[in-house]
């Protein structure tokens, strides 16, 4: 008895509490939620690219565009990298499977190269921007075994946008056609839309979705959706002319549910059925036993199956957003004021989460204005400081 307490302290191990950044998330301690996941991404080498998303969520939200870009860049890098060392494959063989580095799941992945997009974009770094957008539609295809899915109509429709913005040969004309394959009755996927237009606005909503174990001693990796608010989508304004209603265009639950199996989870599957036919034989033994020989085979069936994790790796990217929307409207040059209204599904308007976008319009450049449905944060006076400072060419917000 002795012996098996102590497999059962040993296999109870507690693992880091993440919830206490997800709870600075959610008071919109965005300063603090960074400070957070900064140190966490020291601390534990496991975990590098989680914290760094995290961190640079946090930092995009507090208003820090290149300090954002910075870390979405370095989990670029290290979700770019699909190998694993020796000792690394053998702890997911036989240990949790959080025991390797994170690398995300595929829609995790795809969603880090959109932020790189983004920050990229917001510095004037249209080229760039595109060339990010582009790895998350790659990160997509390759998502699932033998299948070349390139359903993500977000990377596809940002795509467009970024090769349109920087004028490159066919002013992104494949990419919209992509993304008007994907959602065809979305107005803004629309050639006439699409396609013209000298600001695109994104307006994220929401939290994306949680991961849990399921099946058989936790080992099947499922989603489930979280409560993002009741921001449904936002009308978008300057200077009291309206410039139409924004439009869901990624749903981030759906991406995450539509991608197949790990690797890593099907071995769990396997560590699953071996815990479990482990645990039934040590019970029987035990039940008939007549001896000490079968007293020791019996106590080590059940050692065995209590030493044979088999969770799947709910490791998840909490800060991402519900769902990412757009529109595309077009402005004269100069500084202009978008007001984000936000409303509930039935178009009821939700004045807490209500905000102001400054932008700087430039003559033959399209200007990138991104916002998340969050209560009032730094963002709004760190995008005018970004618009004032920008040189002729650069800016926040997307200023090209």
């Amino acid at each position: 008895m002795p012996v098996l307490a102590g497999v059962l302290l040993v296999a109870g191990c507690a693992t880091t509490d993440r919830s206490v950044g997800v709870a600075l998330f959610e008071r919109a301690r965005y300063a603090d939620a960074r400070a957070y996941y900064e140190d966490q991404a020291q601390d534990d080498a496991r975990n590098t690219a989680l914290d760094r998303n995290e961190a640079g969520v946090a930092a995009l939200l507090g208003g820090d565009v290149v300090g954002a870009r910075a870390h979405f860049y370095e989990a670029y890098l290290d979700m770019e990298d699909l190998s694993s060392t020796t000792g690394e494959t053998i702890g997911a063989l036989v240990g949790p499977a959080r025991s390797r580095r994170f690398k995300g799941e595929p829609h995790e992945r795809c969603l880090n190269a959109y932020y790189l997009g983004i920050t990229n974009w917001l510095l004037g770094d249209v080229d760039n921007a595109a060339a990010a957008f582009r790895a998350g539609v790659l990160r997509d295809a390759d998502s699932a075994e033998g299948a070349s899915q390139s359903d993500f109509a977000l990377l596809w429709y940002l795509l467009g946008q970024a090769q349109r913005a920087a004028l490159h040969s066919d002013r992104g004309e494949q990419a919209f056609a992509q993304a008007r394959e994907l959602q065809p009755d979305n107005p803004w996927t629309k050639k006439e839309n699409a396609e013209t237009g000298n600001v695109v606005v994104v307006l994220e909503t929401g939290w994306g979705p949680e991961k849990v174990p399921a099946g058989y001693g936790g080992a099947a990796l499922r989603f489930r959706r979280t409560y993002g608010g009741p921001a449904a989508y936002a009308s978008i304004s300057s200077a009291g002319r309206s410039l139409g209603d924004t439009f869901l265009i990624g749903d981030v639950y759906h991406q995450a549910v539509t991608r197949g199996d790990g690797v890593v989870d099907d071995v769990n599957q396997g560590k699953a059925a071996l815990k479990g036919a482990a645990h039934a034989a040590g019970v029987i033994v035990l039940h008939e036993s007549d001896s000490s020989r079968d007293d020791a085979l019996g106590a080590a069936l059940l050692l065995g199956s209590l030493l044979t994790p088999s969770e799947a790796d709910v490791r998840t990217w909490r800060s991402l957003p519900a769902g990412v929307q757009v529109l595309v409207a077009d402005l004269p040059p100069g500084e202009h004021v978008l007001r984000v209204d936000v409303r509930d599904s039935a178009g009821n308007p939700l004045p807490d989460l209500a905000q102001e976008i400054p932008v700087v319009v430039r003559s033959g450049h399209v200007t990138l204005a991104w916002t998340r449905t969050v209560p009032a944060t730094a963002w709004s006076a760190a995008a005018a400081r970004y618009a004032d400072a920008a040189a002729p060419d650069t800016g926040n917000r997307g200023t090209r």
